[in-house]
C-alpha cells in the first residue's frame, strides 16, 4: 500500500474525488435559493415556500454531509491502519470454505456498515422529515422496515453473492456468468417485486368503485393500455410525499396511487399523472433504461474480472492473496467516478423520457391538470425551484419544474 501502486492512487482519487464532487454541488445548489425567480415561477413559489424549501435543503444537506464525511474517515482510518488485512486473518481463522469465508467478508463489512448508518436515517426521518412535515414513520414501523430489509438481503443477496463468488473462483468467463446471473434476477425482481415484496412493506388495496375508478380505466382503454389491477398504497403512514407507479408486464401491470396523491389532487389531476407513467409505457422508456442498466453492469463485471486478476489491487488496501470477497469491496469504492460517469448518460436519458412523458400526457389529456399537479408536486415536496445545473447533471433523473412547464407550454 504506496503510493508506487497504480491502483492505491486510484483508489484514493476516486473517493476523495467523489467525496469533493458531491461537496461542491450541495453547496452550488443551496447557493441558488436566493436566485430571483422566472416569471413561470412565480406563482408557483411564494417566499415563504422557498425559505422553507432552503431550510428543508440545508438541514437535509447537513445530514448527507457529517454522514459521508464519517463514512469517508472510518474507511481512511481502517484502509491505512491495516484493518481490512486483519478482518481477512481473523475470516481465515474459522475454517470456513473459500466460498463461504468470502461470503461473511462482504457480509461483515456490509452489516456493519449498515448498523451505523441507522443513527443517521433514524436523524433524518424522525429529525429532519419530521421538522418539515413530511414523516409519518413510527419508531416501530421504522425499526421493522430495517429488520425486513435485511432479511430479504439475506434470504435473497445471500445465495445470490454465493453464486457470484464461486463464478470468479472457478470459472474462466467467470465476467459473462455473473452478467446473465446479475441480469436474470433483475429482471425476475421486477416482476416479483410487486406482488411479493412491496406488500411486505405498504398495504394495496383495491380502489374502490367510483368516479375515479371508472375514469381511470376508462383512460387506460383509450390509451390501449392494458391494467389488472388498481390500488392504493399506504404510503401516509411513512411520508406525506405524494408518489404514483406501475408495476408488472405485459397484462398483468398495476396502478398504484399512494393515498396521499388522491388526498391532495383532484381527479383531472391524477388522470394527467396516471397518462405521464403510462407515456412511459407506451413511449418503450423502460426497456431502453434495462438495456442501458444491463450495458452498464455488463462493463462493470468485465473490470471487476481485470481487477481481481491483479495482485496489487489487493495490496493496494493491504490485503495479501487475492481474496475475492473483499476485492468486490475494493472494487466498489474505485468503481465510483466511473458509475457516476456512466450514471450520467443514464439520468440525462431519463430526464429526456420525462419531457417525452409529459407531452404525451398534454396530448392525452390536456397540458394544463398535468402542470397544476406538478407544481402541486413540487411545493409540497418542498423542491428546489431552480437547482444549479451541476446538481441537475449528477443526480435529476427528473427535469427541474421550470423547464417542465417551459416544455408543456410549448405544446
Amino acid at each position: 500500500m504506496t503510493l508506487s501502486n497504480p491502483w492505491f492512487l486510484a483508489a484514493l482519487l476516486a473517493i476523495l474525488g467523489v467525496f469533493h464532487l458531491d461537496l461542491i454541488a450541495t453547496l452550488l445548489n443551496l447557493s441558488r435559493y436566493g436566485l430571483p425567480l422566472p416569471e413561470r415561477l412565480k406563482g408557483v413559489f411564494d417566499e415563504e415556500t422557498i425559505k422553507k424549501a432552503a431550510e428543508y435543503a440545508g438541514r437535509s444537506a447537513r445530514v448527507d454531509l457529517i454522514r459521508d464525511a464519517f463514512f469517508l474517515a472510518l474507511l481512511i482510518a481502517v484502509w491505512w491502519s491495516g484493518g481490512f488485512a486483519w478482518i481477512d486473518a481473523k475470516l481465515a481463522e474459522q475454517g470456513w470454505s473459500t466460498l463461504w469465508t468470502n461470503v461473511a467478508a462482504i457480509g461483515v463489512v456490509v452489516l456493519v456498515k449498515t448498523l451505523l448508518a441507522l443513527p443517521f436515517e433514524a436523524w433524518d426521518t424522525f429529525g429532519v422529515e419530521a421538522e418539515f412535515g413530511f414523516n409519518r414513520t413510527t419508531p416501530g414501523t421504522f425499526i421493522m422496515d430495517r429488520v425486513k430489509g435485511m432479511l430479504l438481503t439475506l434470504v435473497l443477496g445471500v445465495p445470490l453473492l454465493a453464486l457470484i463468488l464461486w463464478f470468479f473462483q472457478t470459472q474462466p468467463l467467470a465476467a459473462l456468468w455473473a452478467w446473465l446471473c446479475v441480469s436474470g434476477f433483475s429482471l425476475l425482481m421486477a416482476w416479483l417485486a410487486p406482488r411479493l415484496l412491496m406488500p411486505m412493506f405498504m398495504k394495496f388495496t383495491p380502489l374502490g368503485e367510483g368516479s375515479l375508478r371508472t375514469a381511470i380505466l376508462g383512460l387506460a382503454e383509450r390509451l390501449k393500455f392494458p391494467v389488472a389491477d388498481v390500488s392504493v398504497v399506504d404510503g401516509s403512514r411513512r411520508s406525506s410525499k405524494a408518489n404514483a407507479f406501475f408495476a408488472g408486464f405485459g397484462k398483468t401491470k398495476r396502478i398504484a396511487l399512494f393515498d396521499t396523491l388522491i388526498d391532495k389532487h383532484n381527479e383531472e389531476e391524477l388522470l394527467a399523472v396516471l397518462a405521464h407513467e403510462i407515456g412511459h409505457c407506451k413511449l418503450r422508456h423502460v426497456p431502453v433504461q434495462i438495456a442501458i442498466g444491463l450495458a452498464e453492469s455488463a462493463l462493470m463485471f468485465w473490470l471487476l474480472h481485470l481487477a481481481l486478476k491483479s495482485p496489487a489491487f489487493f495490496a493496494a488496501f493491504g490485503v495479501q492473496g487475492q481474496p475475492i470477497g473483499l476485492g468486490l469491496l475494493f472494487f466498489s469504492l474505485l468503481y465510483q467516478p466511473l458509475g457516476m460517469l456512466l450514471g450520467l448518460v443514464s439520468s440525462a436519458m431519463s430526464r429526456k423520457h420525462e419531457f417525452e412523458a409529459d407531452a404525451f400526457a398534454a396530448k392525452a389529456c390536456t397540458a394544463a391538470p398535468l402542470m397544476t399537479a406538478l407544481k402541486k408536486l413540487s411545493t409540497e415536496n418542498l423542491a428546489h425551484p431552480q437547482p444549479h445545473p451541476l446538481t441537475v447533471t449528477l443526480h435529476y433523473s427528473h427535469p427541474p419544474l421550470g423547464q417542465r412547464l417551459a416544455a408543456l407550454e410549448a405544446i
